[in-house]
């Protein structure tokens, strides 16, 4: 069944890219538009309204909020107007683990430590306050272990992707992926957040999923190009 899934699912990617007249040679694919069309079929109608309302209650649960790794308040709040049609997708980089006061073994322990994590967002929080902004930059942030990190949350303009904030979500993996892929559990959580979004229509069902290589580092941007999309579990 996943191998039938997968398979349908680079079909219709494939179909609706050439639909389209989107370019598809060895030498010059357009991943860019690869990664948003493929990404948009796919969340479109990858869940029914039952099974989408169960995992939104699934994830919501799971989440850490903002009390929980004790975010600062922001200094202002600005609502998206209507329904964010737009994701970005970014990784927190190399300097995360720094911002946090961490290197090496550490910063590898800390990555699986929830408790640690916590500290890790309050830090990333701070660090974004002293450079300017309202707030920590993003939305929601993942760790490699799964776990969704309330940012900003649904709803609200984040400061991810200077003139692209108004109408999208901001999404950070936490770490570095310039050179290392994300983990599944991270890239399945992502998957489910985006349903979750859609099912309460604070996300657009014809999202456009953008990112390039310096946004999510060159690992997770080639991840993506391979994959047509996320390596999720049930491809």
């Amino acid at each position: 069944m996943r191998a039938l899934n997968g398979l349908l699912f680079v079909t219709l990617g494939t179909t609706l890219l050439v639909q389209q007249g989107y370019a598809w040679s060895v030498s010059d694919i357009r991943w860019s538009s690869v990664a948003k069309v493929v990404a948009r079929c796919y969340l479109a109608g990858c869940f029914s309204k039952e099974k989408m309302s169960g995992l939104c209650e699934n994830v919501e649960n799971a989440m850490i909020k903002r009390e929980e790794w004790q975010a600062a308040e922001p200094r202002q709040v600005l609502q998206v107007n209507g329904i964010a049609d737009n994701v970005m997708l970014l990784h927190t980089g190399p300097g995360t683990c720094k911002i946090g006061g961490l290197s090496g073994y550490n910063c590898e322990r800390c990555m699986q430590d929830e408790e640690c994590m916590k500290g890790l967002l309050t830090a990333l929080q701070a660090n974004d306050l002293d450079e300017g902004k309202d707030d920590i930059r993003y939305n929601f942030l993942i760790g490699p272990d799964g776990v969704i990190y309330e940012g900003r949350g649904w709803g609200v303009v984040g400061q991810h992707t200077k003139g692209k904030n108004l109408k999208s979500v901001g999404i950070a993996m936490i770490g570095d992926f310039t050179k290392s892929e994300p983990s599944l559990a991270s890239q399945n959580a992502l998957k489910n957040l985006l349903s979750c979004g859609q099912a309460a229509e604070v996300l657009s069902r014809s999202i456009d999923f953008t990112t390039d290589p310096k946004m999510t580092g060159k690992a997770l941007f080639e991840m993506i190009k391979r994959c047509n999309g996320l390596c999720t579990d049930d491809k």
